[in-house]
């Protein structure tokens, strides 16, 4: 009877390195697709917070206005979605305007469903009355 088949080790890294290597590919497309995605919610975030400032320098941008220039500062990111909801609020003299936005980025790896990062961003404007 021959049993050398079972202690023979030739072959073994071969075979450890082609179950593995697909796995660390996959991880490794995982940490550049959510750097990638990280950076864009950042940079969308920036976008709201400098639209934001605008918006308290400058009295009369309604709400459509800070919309188009929100969609300007972030026409370079297609794939980003966002709402934007307003609310104006009276504290004593001063006006301030809420303005909360919701983006919304996919993920995508190769063979997965999109994975959806959600993010609120919230700023409070004052405003003059």
């Amino acid at each position: 009877m021959r049993t050398g088949w079972l202690t023979d080790r030739s072959g073994a890294s071969a075979m450890e390195a082609a179950i593995l290597m697909p796995v660390f590919a996959v991880l490794l497309m995982a940490a550049a697709a959510f750097g990638q995605a990280f950076f864009v919610v950042g940079s969308a975030q920036w976008a709201v917070e400098r639209t934001a400032r605008e918006l308290m320098i400058d009295g009369a941008l309604t709400e459509a206005a800070f919309e188009e220039r929100l969609r300007e500062l972030t026409s370079r990111f297609s794939a980003i979605d966002y709402d934007v909801s307003y609310s104006d609020i009276l504290y004593g003299e001063v006006r301030v305007t809420e303005v909360s936005t919701m983006l919304r980025y996919p993920v995508r790896l190769p063979g997965f469903e999109p994975i959806w990062i959600h993010h609120r961003v919230e700023i409070h404007a004052p405003r003059g009355v």
